[in-house]
């Protein structure tokens, strides 16, 4: 009776086993499952500071999409950028950054 050598799997015996290349490594991004809670939470700290309506839309804006379909790093990029320009105050920049933070998860 012949013995089995578990058949031919794409690669001859003498061949080392290549596994594949990882292109994309998952990056933090903001957790869409609790997409609403973070709308609240930064639509509650723009109203603290009493920031302008028209800038806090935008502002609020431009951080879901950023930190949706970038990354969280970017976000809070964005967001140190609009606070240099005077948007808002330093403590605003602390808090939305913590709530990045809070609602981020790695995709």
């Amino acid at each position: 009776m012949a013995r089995r050598s578990g058949g031919y799997k794409g690669r001859r015996s003498r061949e080392p086993r290549l596994h594949p290349i990882r292109e994309n490594d998952k990056t933090t991004m903001l957790n869409l499952s609790k997409l609403s809670a973070f709308r609240y939470d930064i639509k509650e700290i723009m109203s603290h500071y009493e920031i302008e309506e028209s800038a806090a839309t935008s502002v609020m804006a431009s951080v879901i999409a950023k930190s949706s379909r970038i990354s969280i790093d970017s976000a809070r990029a964005y967001v140190l950028e609009q606070e240099k320009t005077g948007a808002y105050p330093k403590e605003a920049l602390n808090e939305i950054c913590n709530l990045l933070d809070r609602f981020s998860k790695l995709r």
